[in-house]
Order: C-alpha cells, then sequence, then structure tokens
C-alpha cells in the first residue's frame, strides 16, 4: 500500500486519467525546481535549527504534495514559524527570495484550492514583514545586493496574468508588489543648471514626487548604492518614464537601476 503523500493517489486523480497525469506533473515540476536550490549556501541569519533554509525546501515539498486540510496547514505552519518567514515576530529571512518561485508555481498549478491559498498568503507576508538586521538584501541574476523585498516582488510582478485570475487575494498581493518599483535608466542629459533628466523604463506603479531612492550603477566599483533624491516623474501606461534629479551623483548612467530608499532600510 502506498505510504506517503506522493505514493497516495490524489483526490483530483479520480477524475480522468489525462486529469491524473496532470496533476503529478505540475507537482513533479514545483519538485525538481525545490530541487534545484542550493539550499545549504543560503544565510541562516539566527542560526537556530527551525530557521535552516533546509528546513523550507522540506516544507515546500510537504505542501507541493499534501492531500488533505491538515497536510496543507502544517507545511504552511512549518513556512510561517520559521525559515521562510516567523509569522509571531513579522520576520521574512532570505531564503523566502528562493522559495517565491516555487510557491508561484503552486498559486498557478496547485493542487488543491487550499494550496494555492496557502502559497497566496505566505507570499503575502513574505512581501510584508521586515528582514533581519543585515540579511535584506539579496544577489540576483540582475544585480547584486538588492532589497529582498524588491527581489521578491519582482518575482511576484513577473506572475501578473496568474495573479490577476486568482481572485481578490492575488489581486492584493501584486497590488502590494507594485509598490515595490524598480527603474531603469535608459538615456541621461544633464542641464546647464546642474540638474539631470532622464529616460527610465519603470516596472510597478508610479510612486509620488519628491522622494528618495537608492542608485545601483552596475559599472561602479563601489558596492553600495548611492541615494538620490527624485524631485520629479512622469510615466505613460507603457513603462516609459521621465524623473529629474536635482543633486545627482556623477554615476547617474544608463543601466543603473532605482529602488524606493524606504526599502533597502527595511530590517529588524
Amino acid at each position: 500500500m502506498p505510504t506517503s503523500p506522493w505514493q497516495r493517489p490524489h483526490p483530483s486523480c479520480f477524475g480522468t486519467k489525462r486529469s491524473c497525469q496532470i496533476v503529478r506533473q505540475n507537482a513533479r515540476v514545483s519538485l525538481d525546481a525545490i530541487d534545484a536550490v542550493n539550499w545549504s549556501t543560503i544565510p541562516n541569519p539566527t542560526w537556530h535549527q527551525c530557521d535552516d533554509p533546509e528546513r523550507v525546501a522540506h516544507a515546500l515539498r510537504l505542501l507541493t504534495v499534501s492531500t488533505t486540510a491538515n497536510e496543507t496547514g502544517d507545511a504552511a505552519s512549518l513556512l510561517a514559524g520559521g525559515g521562510f518567514v516567523c509569522s509571531h515576530a513579522a520576520m521574512v529571512f532570505p531564503a523566502a527570495y528562493a522559495a517565491t518561485p516555487v510557491l508561484l508555481d503552486l498559486v498557478e498549478h496547485g493542487q488543491r484550492p487550499r494550496i494555492k491559498e496557502a502559497a497566496i498568503g505566505l507570499l503575502a507576508d513574505a512581501l510584508g514583514y521586515f528582514p533581519t538586521a543585515g540579511h535584506n538584501r539579496v544577489y540576483t541574476p540582475y544585480g547584486t545586493d538588492v532589497p529582498l523585498c524588491c527581489a521578491i516582488a519582482r518575482l511576484i510582478r513577473g506572475r501578473r496574468s496568474t495573479l490577476l485570475v486568482h481572485g481578490k487575494s492575488g489581486k492584493q498581493l501584486l497590488a502590494e508588489a507594485e509598490l515595490h518599483w524598480r527603474m531603469t535608466i535608459e538615456e541621461t542629459e544633464h542641464q546647464p543648471d546642474g540638474t539631470l533628466t532622464a529616460l527610465a523604463a519603470l516596472e510597478g506603479a508610479p510612486f509620488a514626487t519628491p522622494g528618495e531612492a537608492e542608485l545601483h550603477n552596475p559599472h561602479s566599483e563601489r558596492p553600495a548604492a548611492t541615494t538620490v533624491w527624485i524631485d520629479a516623474l512622469t510615466t505613460d501606461g507603457s513603462g516609459a518614464a521621465c524623473f529629474h534629479l536635482g543633486q545627482p551623483p556623477s554615476e547617474v548612467l544608463p543601466g543603473s537601476v532605482l529602488y524606493p530608499a524606504e526599502c533597502g532600510r527595511r530590517e529588524h
């Protein structure tokens, strides 16, 4: 007799053979995505065993193959209890960035509605909670030292179509992710008065100005981001943006990226 959740026939498999194959294929994709992450290289800020990133991987596997309400709830509780987030402390951990694509896959392809809802709730917590001090930035394929919340938000925005069809909770999560904007500079023009006007591509929602942003220059020898003050911003529906800096630093160049300054300061 089957003994594990993965071996037991899933309730949705009692329909057509084709639906059973799709369920198992989607679960296999999520499990492969979990296995593809080198969880041992992700830092554990607290050094507590309950916050070990490997524990996050284990909980994600349990959530993926859960077949009952109790199994889904237990797996979600493991993720909410440490390593991914700590709900009672409103804290998010570095492993949340690696776990986000898996949870987004479960939102789209989860075997049961309760798995999808659990994944949405966990993603909302990861985006809303604050990181531990000294662990509020992550390495991404598009840049280093990216604020953790902004890196998670960009992954969420990348699944916009999935979230829009997932009802109120999906739309709310997407709306929150839009606030963690990212702006890539495409052209710059220095003005005679020492100010700078730039054209850029904006990901996320337009923001109020004046306001602070942190500037990441991929060509700079300085690893730390530079704080700049955006005096004005105009955008259109396509994401094209034009902004004005009153006191621009010398490293404002095409290819540089801006994030909300407040995101870089988020930490416990």
